[in-house]
């Protein structure tokens, strides 16, 4: 166990405990009721903390609380004013979440052997909670922004839709402490050398192996590694070194490789290198030391967010290909090139499929995702000494005092609001929807995809990652994807327009703007003007490229409704049995699009 972090005592920072459950039953609330599961009621119009509304269960426990709507339909609603009764009568016992999913079992249509998993998920989920406000306890959004992205990622609340968002099934205390981000561990890699016969390698033509090395390893530590691979007999041309997360060892892959293990084709070599730091991803991990060297994406076969946490083979040949096109196609393009839009190439990415596993072809997928490594740059060393990199989620993250970062960056550009978001719109989502019309490539365009870099405080470009799974193309023949290799075409997934345009609406304008536009209305700035702002600089955009005119309408953002995707609906529906693939979202009554709501109005 990291023993430069100490466990919170069982009976210290109670209000911690009590502030964590009632900020996760206002999430559960506002976003359960948008995912159309639970019908919560107004029975009284919106006032200054927002109108009341009651929600009345089959269980006969009611809850009742202040909240208001946003353009999207979302409640948002005041923890504070939360309240649960039974039959009538007030509960005075402290709110928990895990009640709240008792109480709507039949609601959430929630089967035993789910709800009791699902509150073991929740349960973990309310621990790393309590962490993370402890960390920006009494932290002002002007303190926050000063960190370092690396450390500020350790501060945010994590993903914004999903209730149980760190749940990590299969890690205990311990671990938490020791892998999860929010404790801000030093993680030392464990070295492993894979039987190249059996390991799938690939490399950017510019890429050396020993380049992945000295990425996490100063000359002391390769000279001890050096030794180590002499000790073992370790042959550089019969095994491919490579870095593997140390509670991943221990805990999968010293049991489930045990006969290539035995057999000699998997050699573990021990710990050594730079002290790592999780991204809020958590099994991304960039080096402490030196934040400029390459990044690495790990497998941890636990369940988070809907999904276990593994690397698939099947992108690992094409990863390379794919964002070094990308990277040509950003430098190249006008578009890109004018706003200086970053790729955070994927240089090398190696997997090592389990020989047995890879025998049961309908296996759950976990088990086909357990060893393999994707490095990826950072994005310090691809911006300058006045700029800072942060990731886009934290746009809507809340200081210890309910103050949103964005208002704080805002303050401190010296632009007026509508300024800001202009140049905001403009270096984000102008990118992102170029490469869907111009070329057809679909992002899924979250809030850890997505990195705004910031100079004097001001939006000035973005950079983009995630090109493994993240990465869709449209089903038509554009001519603009002739230039990508045959392979990385036929390995990544293909999309019709009416599906791919969903990693720009879902991934990002509900995932991400969602949140931001809600944060700015509580402190007066208007939703409506909000997108009416995005849809200008959309509109400019279109109109400086009239050749893109069939693009646009195949892509068009301003229909008047878009899909509702639901992503808690799928955890009540599946349990936690497993499955072949991984989960898909649901979806539900469609939205009212608020680009066209906007539009109307003008």
């Amino acid at each position: 166990m990291n023993q430069a972090v100490k466990a919170i005592p069982v009976n210290e920072h109670v209000g911690f405990w009590q502030k964590a459950n009632c900020r996760l039953l206002a999430k559960t609330l506002g976003e359960l009721s948008w995912e159309e599961v639970i019908v919560p009621k107004e029975v009284a119009p919106e006032e200054l903390g927002g109108g009341l509304f009651i929600l009345e269960l089959k269980s006969g426990v009611s809850y009742r609380f202040h909240a208001w709507r946003t353009i999207w339909d979302q409640l948002i609603v005041d923890n504070a004013s939360i309240s649960r009764s039974y039959l009538n009568n007030h509960c005075d016992s402290a709110l928990e979440a895990s009640q709240f999913f008792i109480d709507a079992k039949e609601e959430l249509g929630l089967d035993s052997a789910t709800l009791a998993n699902f509150l073991e998920e929740l349960a973990n989920t309310l621990m790393a909670e309590v962490k993370v406000q402890k960390n920006y306890h009494q932290k002002t959004a002007a303190e926050l922004i000063e960190l370092e992205d690396d450390e500020l990622q350790c501060y945010l609340d994590g993903h914004p839709k999903v209730t149980v968002s760190k749940g990590r099934l299969g890690w205990g205390q311990e671990d938490y402490q020791d892998y999860a981000t929010e404790f801000l561990p030093d993680i030392q890699l464990e070295w492993v050398a894979l039987s190249r016969e059996n390991c799938q390698l690939s490399l950017a033509v510019d890429l050396r192996e020993n380049d992945l090395i000295n990425a996490f390893l100063n000359s002391v530590d390769q000279a001890k590694l050096t030794d180590r691979c002499r000790q073992l007999n370790v042959d550089s041309s019969q095994f491919f070194l490579m870095p593997v997360h140390p509670w991943q060892w221990s805990n999968r892959l010293v049991n489930l490789f045990a006969s290539d293990i035995a057999a000699g084709h998997i050699v573990h070599l021990g710990s050594y290198g730079d002290p790592m730091l999780p991204q809020q991803s958590l099994r991304t991990l960039s080096n402490k030391k030196r934040p400029e060297q390459l990044n690495i994406k790990l497998p941890l076969s636990i369940l988070n967010t809907s999904c276990y946490r593994g690397i698939p083979g099947r992108y690992i040949q094409a990863g390379p290909m794919v964002s070094r096109w990308l990277s040509e196609i950003a430098a190249s393009d006008p578009v890109l090139s004018h706003r200086r839009t970053i790729i955070l190439e994927e240089p090398a990415g190696a997997f090592y499929p389990n020989p047995q596993f890879e025998q049961i072809t309908d296996a759950p997928y976990r088990y086909h995702e357990m060893l393999g490594c994707i490095w990826r740059q950072s994005v310090h060393a691809k911006t300058g000494e006045t700029e800072r990199a942060v990731l886009i989620s934290t746009l809507f993250q809340k200081d210890g005092y309910g103050y949103p970062l964005i208002c704080e960056y805002i303050h401190r550009s010296g632009l007026a609001t509508e300024q800001w978001l202009s140049k905001l719109f403009d270096v984000v989502v102008v990118p992102l929807y170029h490469l869907l019309c111009k070329y057809g490539v679909g992002l899924v365009a979250h809030g850890q995809n997505i990195t705004l870099v910031l100079d004097n405080h001001q939006p000035v470009r973005v950079a983009l990652k995630d090109f493994q799974g993240d990465l869709r193309l449209i089903d038509q023949d554009f001519p603009e994807l002739d230039s990508l290799g045959d392979y990385a075409r036929s390995v990544t997934v293909r999309l019709p327009a009416a599906h791919l345009i969903h990693d720009l609406q879902t991934g990002h304008f509900v995932t991400v703007l969602r949140f931001i536009s809600a944060c700015l209305a509580e402190k007066g700035f208007s939703e409506h003007r909000f997108y009416q702002l995005l849809g200008e600089q959309l509109q400019s955009y279109m109109n400086r490229h009239p050749e893109l005119e069939n693009r646009f309408k195949l892509f068009d953002l301003f229909t008047p409704e878009i899909a509702r995707v639901c992503l808690n609906r799928v955890r009540f529906k599946l349990g936690y049995g497993d499955t072949s693939e991984r989960p898909l979202p649901e979806l539900g009554t469609p939205l009212k699009n608020p680009l066209a709501i906007t539009l109307t109005e003008e």
